[in-house]
C-alpha cells in the first residue's frame, strides 16, 4: 500500500497514459468526421401532421336501407400523426378499418381501429375512433 501513496514514477504514468488516450481519441474523431457518411445511415426529420378522418365501408346495408353517407360523423374528426416527414407529406387523410354494415338496419355506433397512415403505425389513444354511420330505411313506392 505505501508503494501506491507516494510514488513519483506511478503518478508521471498515469499521466502519460491520460495524455497518450486524449490523443488517440481525439485522432479517431478527426478520422471519422473526415470519412464519407455510411449510406445505410440516413437520419429522418419527424414532424407532426393532423389529418382529417376517412371511414371506409366493406359492404353496403341490407336491401331495403341505404347509408346516408353526408351524415357520417367521426371522434374525434382528425387525428395527429407523427412520423418521417418524407412519408407524411403525401398523407391526405386516416382512413378507419373497413366497416361491415351488410346487417344494420337502424344508425351504427362503433369503435373503429384507425389503418396505418402513409406507412406511419398508430398508437396509442388515437388508434380508434368512433364513428356514427346513419341507416335509414328506404319509403316504399305504393
Amino acid at each position: 500500500m505505501k508503494l501506491l501513496k507516494g510514488t513519483f514514477v506511478l503518478k508521471i504514468a498515469a499521466l502519460v497514459c491520460a495524455v497518450a488516450t486524449y490523443f488517440y481519441i481525439h485522432n479517431e474523431l478527426d478520422r471519422a468526421r473526415s470519412q464519407s457518411p455510411d449510406p445505410s445511415y440516413k437520419l429522418f426529420k419527424f414532424t407532426a401532421k393532423s389529418l382529417p378522418v376517412k371511414v371506409r365501408f366493406a359492404s353496403e346495408p341490407p336491401a331495403g336501407y341505404k347509408l346516408l353517407m353526408d351524415q357520417v360523423k367521426t371522434n374525434p374528426a382528425q387525428v395527429t400523426v407523427i412520423g418521417p416527414e418524407a412519408l407524411l407529406n403525401d398523407a391526405l387523410n386516416a382512413e378507419t378499418a373497413l366497416i361491415d354494415l351488410s346487417e344494420n338496419t337502424t344508425t351504427v355506433v362503433k369503435r373503429i381501429p384507425l389503418e396505418s397512415v402513409a406507412g406511419v403505425h398508430l398508437a396509442g389513444e388515437s388508434d380508434r375512433v368512433e364513428v356514427t354511420v346513419p341507416i335509414q330505411k328506404l319509403e316504399e313506392k305504393k
